[in-house]
């Protein structure tokens, strides 16, 4: 009788783990930085609500790193921000190369995956020359974009002034 217990306890605590992580997909480059400057952001009626919302998490996150917001600034900051379904694929008009593969669900999982990507692009106004991208991406089946918007935000600064190439970071969350 004690045995019958068993496999419903290991599938409740399989069931109970599920979803407590979050790995995030970065991809950062550019030039090393010493000297934080200041920056502008750009909006027109067309900026998407969702960039917009990025804005102040960006501006924040770029003045605890020492750089300052002003109209008229040396550098300017581009911020994209974006949603799909995760089980679409992206790729070229070949369908050789994907640009982002698509995510299966996971087993006994209740809804599906939404990827969620911000990139944000640092760059100096006088050439164009680019300094810093930063991109950051997650999949979550729960969790609104709003929701994730600061750690991805956060996330696709991490390496401003000193990029890293590309790595995943894992952090504890609810999704």
């Amino acid at each position: 009788m004690k045995r019958n217990g068993v496999p419903f306890i290991f599938l409740a605590l399989l069931v109970a783990g599920c979803g407590q992580t979050i790995d995030t997909r970065i991809t950062s480059m550019g030039a090393p930085t010493a000297t934080p400057e200041t920056f502008m952001i750009s909006t027109t009626d067309e900026t998407p609500e969702a960039v917009r919302r990025a804005y102040p998490l960006v501006t924040k996150r770029m003045t605890v790193k020492g750089y300052s917001i002003a109209k008229d600034a040396p550098l300017h900051v581009q911020v994209t921000v974006d949603a799909r379904d995760a089980a679409l694929a992206l790729g070229n008009s070949d369908g050789m190369y994907a640009l982002s593969a698509p995510k299966a669900r996971k087993p006994l999982q209740s809804c599906a995956d939404k990827e969620y990507r911000v990139g944000i692009t640092l760059t100096r106004v006088a050439d164009g020359a680019e300094l810093y991208r930063g991109r950051a991406a997650e999949y979550h089946c729960k969790m609104t974009l709003a929701d994730a918007l600061p750690a991805l935000v956060d996330a696709a600064l991490t390496d401003l002034g000193a990029p890293r190439g590309a790595y995943i970071i894992t952090r504890r969350g609810i999704d």
